[in-house]
């Protein structure tokens, strides 16, 4: 088939209007792409801020419950600390008046096994004790008295307990438990918590000679100046007690605390 020139001539325009067109038509698709994505980001970031902006507040509300948690901590460890150091002294107590009961028994029973030694004065007069006896068999007011300021001091009238221990002292200074109250005074001085005068109390015991609360005053020494914080002193009382009562009870507790004091 044969075309004129002017034939050839519409056939190429519309050919290049074809083309121009479908050029148009790819850069037009092309120019709407990136429009599309603009609006899935801008969707996505919308999104992606209002999560942020949750997590954030559930952050900050994890943040106050954190904080609340551990000042309720704090409280609970500062009543706790406090709790046990009460409960620390109040068994300190509690083994003091064991130990002094202790003891007292050790010493009936030792004038016991005394007995069969005893002899007796006059027929129609009961038999005569030794002293280490007499308060086992024979109530005495000295004896009634320092029983009494025991029992006051276990029910936590300290002062009225250390009344009774001077009355003790100032009736019989020379008696049989004028060594004792001494130390009671002490402890009575040591459970106000009055560590400088219980210091003070526990050192006037060592004027006792033949003293059976010489350990237990030592002992109390290291723990006055343990609760002072002044360690040092503490160190030499407790060395004092291991070297001057080696068969003392107290000795392994005198370790104890050497081993835990720092210095």
């Amino acid at each position: 088939m044969k075309y004129s020139s002017a034939n050839l001539s519409v056939l190429v325009a519309l050919a290049l209007f074809a083309g121009c067109a479908s050029s148009l038509k790819q850069a037009e698709n092309e120019a709407l792409l990136p429009e599309i994505d603009v609006v899935q980001v801008k969707e996505y970031s919308e999104e992606a801020l209002k999560l942020a902006q949750e997590a954030k507040m559930d952050v900050q509300m994890i943040n106050t419950k954190l904080a609340d948690v551990d000042n309720r901590l704090v409280v609970l460890s500062e009543e706790i600390a406090n709790v046990s150091q009460a409960r620390i002294e109040e068994l300190e107590n509690r083994l003091s008046l064991l130990i002094e009961a202790f003891k007292d028994l050790h010493e009936k029973m030792a004038a016991i096994e005394v007995l069969p030694q005893i002899r007796v004065v006059k027929k129609k007069k009961p038999a005569v004790f030794s002293p280490s006896g007499a308060s086992t068999f024979v109530t005495s007011s000295e004896y009634d008295q320092y029983q009494k300021g025991l029992k006051t001091f276990d029910s936590r009238a300290y002062d009225k307990a250390k009344d009774l221990f001077l009355g003790v002292i100032k009736k019989f200074p020379k008696g049989e438990y004028s060594d004792k109250a001494q130390y009671w005074i002490g402890e009575c001085h040591y459970a106000k918590r009055d560590y400088a005068k219980a210091i003070a109390a526990f050192n006037k015991v060592f004027a006792y000679k033949r003293t059976s609360k010489g350990d237990d005053a030592q002992l109390k020494l290291g723990l006055c100046y343990l609760r002072m914080g002044k360690n040092d002193n503490a160190v030499e009382e407790f060395n004092r007690l291991i070297n001057r009562y080696p068969a003392s009870e107290y000795v392994p507790r005198a370790k104890k605390y050497l081993t835990e004091i720092k210095r």
